[in-house]
């Protein structure tokens, strides 16, 4: 039932947007290319959800020309020259199977303009469609998206980044607790929210390491531990419901468990700070201090920039996946070309597109889903057509759009085979077609963009090898530890430093962190709990890079953060624990050494996690000042 309620909620957004954006084109004249605004709508309108209001508006606003370009450029340069016509397409597919390199809020945005450009190449248009009919539906789609975004998060438009850390605050994870940052980093960043990011992801950091020594405790000090994990998860999840509404409301005083016996070690210390952690968040959340951060403006753009920098390098995953796309669309293109005017090709090319995806386990799940739901919704066409006269195809093909829908994102499955009775039934009437011929020409595309797609999803790049989890993990931490120690000689010695040894580290980092989180395909797939802990530690990398930019902002800092920082670099080199924060007395200079240690300690669990699960794991480190050295895990 929740299913069928969240689908029938995206149901009614369908409609809307399609219906509403279809309605004005067919006022505004569009004549046949309504159907291409309408559905470029749609795929608008998944790109421009995901964040607050202000960000969303923003990328909308950002990639409109590129929508633009990309549903009409290939479709108006197919008049002139299909060669023309097919070498715009695959470049922007290239484009948009890169955007994810910039980070998770861009899957979406590289998934909509994908769709929009591979429906505008594909679509077959009922009649003949002027240049301003052409450009005016993609353009029309992105004013409706607009309008639409606006009237949805006017009334809150900072609800999804305070979801977004109550999220990362109550329950800890890798996706909940990047959108958190990026979600803050990406609205008008409010000092309350960054003291809660800071202190929250210092508590689960630090509640990290405790439930690491759970192990190494014997009953009565474990069970002690444990009743305080359990007391902090509970104080976190109300204090994330406090996140949520607009307005504070009032809290309790934290109720502290402490342990009774004697601890080994500095576990006390460590329950210490975790409990000064969770009354930072607290104090941050009742306070809620709203005025802003004083970042930089362009600090985003230019994590982004060098994030972007990182991918286009022949040894980023993400830019391989990206060559890969675009040669299997451009063969898919080049089949095409062969079947003008066939009304499936846009199932075809979509298939092809949807199919390929950056980690090649994704591939195949998207290759059962398609193949298994083409198969059950062919059987269930062949029993109509055996049934059922053929004036009920439409009706049925209408129903099965409307009954898929609800099981778009929950069963795939389902959705897939809805789409074969709606694809064959409204084609086969509409261009008066042999439903039987025409629903065996759309299994054989199926099976030929599954061919595509699988040929050029696991396509080795020569010359390129495919290093283990070991290796892509030892590769990461080193580049972060060597960019750490070249932001720690810049805030000893000032700006006055030469920029260039900074540059190439951000650069590396960033290639390299990449690689660990989309391995080539054809690498062995780790099971969920390494993944987990690869994902926990790629995201914890990913925070420290950004950490490193703010601090290069400041051009210069404390002795304190300069030495915190390069002891933080050295814990990463070395696989030992990170250093306790310092005492620093300017506020900014706080937050960063919270961040920076935050996660740092994700990174660190990360790499225990992988230890205990390998008998012998050895993390051997490409250093450039030192090229025999390893890192053991």
């Amino acid at each position: 039932m929740n299913v069928l309620a969240r689908g029938g909620g995206m149901l009614v957004v369908v409609l809307v947007v399609v219906g509403g954006t279809a309605g004005l084109g067919a006022l505004a004249g569009l004549g046949g290319t309504m159907i291409l605004a309408a559905l470029t709508a749609l795929f608008c309108f998944i790109a421009a959800n995901g964040g607050p209001l202000g960000s969303d508006l923003k990328v909308l606003a950002v990639f409109a020309p590129v929508v633009v370009v990309g549903a009409a450029g290939p479709r108006l340069l197919g008049q002139v020259s299909h060669a023309a016509a097919i070498a715009l397409l695959v470049v922007v597919v290239f484009a948009a199977a890169l955007l994810p390199a910039l980070g998770a809020r861009y899957v979406t945005v590289g998934l909509g303009l994908g769709l929009a450009s591979v429906f505008g190449y594909g679509f077959q248009l009922t009649g003949a469609a002027s240049v301003a009919q052409i450009l005016g539906a993609p353009a029309l789609a992105i004013g409706v998206v607009f309008v639409l975004r606006l009237l949805q998060g006017v009334r809150d438009p900072g609800g999804p980044t305070r979801a977004a850390l109550a999220d990362a605050l109550a329950g800890p994870d890798r996706q909940s607790a990047e959108r958190a940052v990026r979600l803050w980093l990406a609205d008008r960043p409010r000092r309350w929210q960054a003291r809660t990011v800071a202190a929250g992801l210092r508590c689960h950091g630090t509640a990290a390491v405790l439930r690491d020594r759970l192990r190494a405790l014997d009953a009565d000090q474990a069970a002690e531990v444990t009743a305080v994990l359990d007391a902090v998860e509970r104080e976190l999840a109300t204090l994330a419901e406090a996140v949520r509404p607009k307005t504070a409301p009032k809290l309790a005083e934290i109720h502290r468990v402490e342990p009774r016996g004697t601890l080994p070690g500095n576990t006390r210390v460590l329950v210490d700070d975790l409990w000064t952690a969770v009354d930072a968040v607290r104090d941050a959340v009742a306070t809620r201090d709203e005025s802003l951060v004083d970042l930089p403006h362009h600090l985003v753009r230019t994590v982004l920039g060098r994030e972007a920098a990182g991918a286009l390098s022949w040894r980023s995953a993400q830019l391989r996946h990206a060559v890969r796309c675009a040669l299997g669309m451009l063969l898919a293109a080049v089949v095409v070309a062969f079947r003008p005017g066939d009304p499936l090709t846009v199932s075809f090319l979509m298939t092809t597109f949807a199919i390929m995806q950056p980690e090649w386990r994704d591939t195949l799940a998207k290759v059962w889903q398609r193949v298994a739901g083409s198969v059950a919704g062919a059987v269930v066409l062949v029993l109509a057509l055996w049934l059922l006269p053929n004036s009920a195809l439409l009706p049925l093909g209408l129903v099965a759009l409307l009954v898929g829908f609800p099981f778009m994102q929950a069963q795939p499955l389902v959705f897939n085979g809805c789409i074969v009775l709606m694809s064959v039934s409204v084609n086969a009437v509409t261009k008066h077609l042999d439903p039987g011929a025409t629903l065996v020409e759309y299994v054989l595309l199926v099976a030929l963009a599954v061919a595509i797609a699988l040929l050029f999803g696991f396509a080795a790049v020569p010359g390129v090898p495919k290093p283990p989890l070991s290796q892509r993990f030892a590769d990461a931490t080193a580049a972060m530890a060597a960019l750490l120690t070249a932001v720690s000689a810049r805030l000893k010695n000032g700006p006055g430093g030469d920029p260039r040894e900074v540059g190439p580290r951000f650069r590396e980092a960033v290639r390299a962190h990449q690689d660990l989180v989309k391995p080539e395909p054809g690498t062995r797939a780790p099971d969920d709990t390494r993944r987990d802990a690869v994902e926990d530690s790629a995201e914890g990398l990913r925070g420290l890079a950004a950490s490193a930019g703010a601090l290069l902002r400041r051009g210069t800092g404390s002795a304190e953060l300069a030495a915190f920082t390069e002891e933080t670099a050295t814990a990463l080199a070395t696989g030992t624990a990170p250093p306790d924060r310092p005492d620093l007395t300017d506020e900014e200079e706080r937050l960063l050494a919270d961040l920076v240690l935050a996660d740092a300690l994700r990174v660190s669990h990360g790499r225990t996690v992988l230890t205990s699960l390998m008998k012998v794991i050895h993390f051997p480190a490409r250093n450039r000042d030192n090229p025999n050295s390893t890192l053991n895990g």
